[in-house]
């Protein structure tokens, strides 16, 4: 790794700045506890079907029941978050929140490592470094609810993207984490290109040392990806005593991929308008958003009417301080490549989001776009290493740290609100209902069958009417049609309503 230090930090004591380091990481790790504390203690606050799938396989995998190498019922998006989740089943048990503890793993890694990387190779004080990583460590309630979501791939192209900067002088572990990466979710191929951009512009791709470094990396990636490709003939594709065959979206991510592409450029002005004005102020938190809009089960909000002010001034004034500093010396130091290779990942994710979504931009499908908070982090970095500790800079510090408020007052809000009263969640409801009832087969629809079965821990199945994603639970209940009954969200004949709109039923 390239070391660089600021003049004022190679002067310093080396114990002082090893306590400052200390203090910041602890403040860092303190910041990203806080935000993901709501979800972790109460993970019914957010969860559903998607993230169930997730948590089915894991346990299946703990049981030595199946061997997912992908997705439930699908072709692609790498099974990672169950396998580093089915460890954790066997040691601490089945639940949402031990679901979640591998995916706030990696959102402490990536903070901390960011951390590192604006300290070792930017030259960042501890403390300023510290205010760089804010913008990923601190985002607004729906979007930390992505980022702790474990629905296939939410945080682990943040990883992934960090982690082939860091192996970028060791081809071999590079395209081993670029292949896996990419096979979890296609996102990760922003950060490749990204890193192809730096060093082409440093001119270090064309010399015969690196181009064979990134060869090596694209050879060691294509084995990586054959040998999933065999493998998975050997998964069990559906569920436990499944195959490929059962598999109802035979494509895999390459085809998804380019299935996703619009080429109707005449959508690109209005999506990069929708970008700026729609998809980075809830994003970020700066514009007014009821959390329940993200999934987020609370009758919160977050966001403030001003708040895009704080982000816009925030982002300008880093801007331009960039770019006078590039323009004033005309030249290019090495701290500088983190901090544009952060950036040119976010500006990659961007304009892959608005193409693929031919311009249809917003907070639905915004887990497609995340990637935008590294390079918020990028920026800041850089802006404070080329500005001298001053009125300006100090100034800056306080417009992110204002804009960062408005993300904690939100945190906050949703923590105090479960803390004196928990609102009924109806997954859970249903499930004591049918504990209470004795009731173990039953149907429903996608979005009840799979969470309530993993709430249950699978004492009770609940087969899926629409997307059928474990083929296992269809032939139990089916063989159990006798004792089975049917979970509806509207009236039946001879049925019992359990709960505000839903109805148990006969079959």
């Amino acid at each position: 790794m390239i070391k660089t230090r600021m003049p004022e930090e190679r002067d310093a004591d080396p114990t002082r700045v090893m306590r400052e380091h200390w203090i910041a990481a602890a403040a860092l790790t303190a910041i990203v506890l806080f935000r993901s504390a709501a979800f972790l203690v109460w993970p019914q606050i957010q969860f559903d079907s998607d993230q169930a799938i997730t948590g089915l396989m894991a346990k299946h995998l703990s049981e030595l029941r199946a061997f997912p190498v992908f997705y439930y019922g699908q072709n692609y998006m790498l099974a990672v978050e169950a396998w580093l989740a089915a460890p954790v089943f066997a040691i601490a048990g089945v639940s949402v929140t031990t679901l979640r503890l591998p995916l706030l793993a990696i959102n402490l890694g990536v903070a901390l490592g960011l951390l590192r990387v604006f300290e070792r190779e930017v030259g960042l004080r501890p403390m300023l470094a510290l205010v760089a990583a804010l913008f990923f460590a601190l985002p607004p309630p729906g979007t930390t609810a992505h980022l702790l979501e474990a629905n296939g791939g939410n945080v682990e192209p943040f990883a992934y993207v960090l982690l082939l900067w860091m192996t970028r002088r060791r081809p071999a572990i590079g395209g081993i984490i670029f292949a896996i990466g990419f096979l979890q979710r296609e996102f990760t191929v922003y950060g490749f290109l990204a890193l192809l951009a730096i060093e082409a512009f440093q001119r270090t791709l064309f010399t015969r040392e690196g181009a064979l470094r990134r060869l090596r990396m694209l050879r060691t990636a294509a084995e990586v990806w054959l040998f999933v490709q065999w493998i998975k003939y050997y998964s069990s594709a559906a569920g436990p005593g499944s195959s490929m065959g059962d598999v109802y979206q035979p494509h895999d991510n390459l085809v998804e991929l380019a299935h996703r592409i619009c080429l109707d450029l005449g959508t690109l002005p209005r999506g990069l308008w929708r970008l700026l004005t729609i998809h980075w102020p809830i994003l970020f938190g700066v514009t007014r958003q009821p959390v329940l809009d993200f999934g987020v089960d609370a009758t919160a909000s977050q966001g403030a009417a001003w708040g895009w002010v704080l982000l816009a001034a925030a982002a300008l004034i880093a801007a331009a301080g960039v770019a006078g500093r590039l323009l004033a010396e005309r030249r290019w130091r090495p701290e500088y490549d983190f901090c544009a290779y952060l950036m040119g990942a976010a500006a990659l994710s961007n304009l892959g989001y608005v193409i693929a979504r031919c311009g249809e931009v917003g907070f639905v499908l915004m887990r497609y776009e995340l990637l935008s908070l590294l390079g918020a982090a990028g920026l800041s970095a850089w802006f404070l290493k080329v500005t001298k500790p001053g009125w300006l800079q100090r100034t800056w510090i306080a417009v992110v740290c204002a804009c960062i408020a408005i993300s904690a007052l939100s945190h906050t809000r949703i923590l105090t609100q479960y803390a004196k009263h928990q609102p009924p969640h109806g997954k859970l409801i249903l499930a004591k209902q049918l504990e209470a009832r004795g009731i173990h087969y039953a149907k429903s629809s996608y979005w009840i069958a799979y969470a309530v079965t993993f709430l249950m821990q699978e004492k009770t199945i609940i087969a899926s009417e629409d997307f059928v994603r474990i083929r296992e639970y269809q032939r139990i209940v089916d063989e159990h049609k006798a004792e089975s009954i049917r979970i509806a969200r509207d009236p039946c004949p001879g049925g019992r309503p359990v709960m505000d709109g839903v109805w148990f039923c006969p079959e």
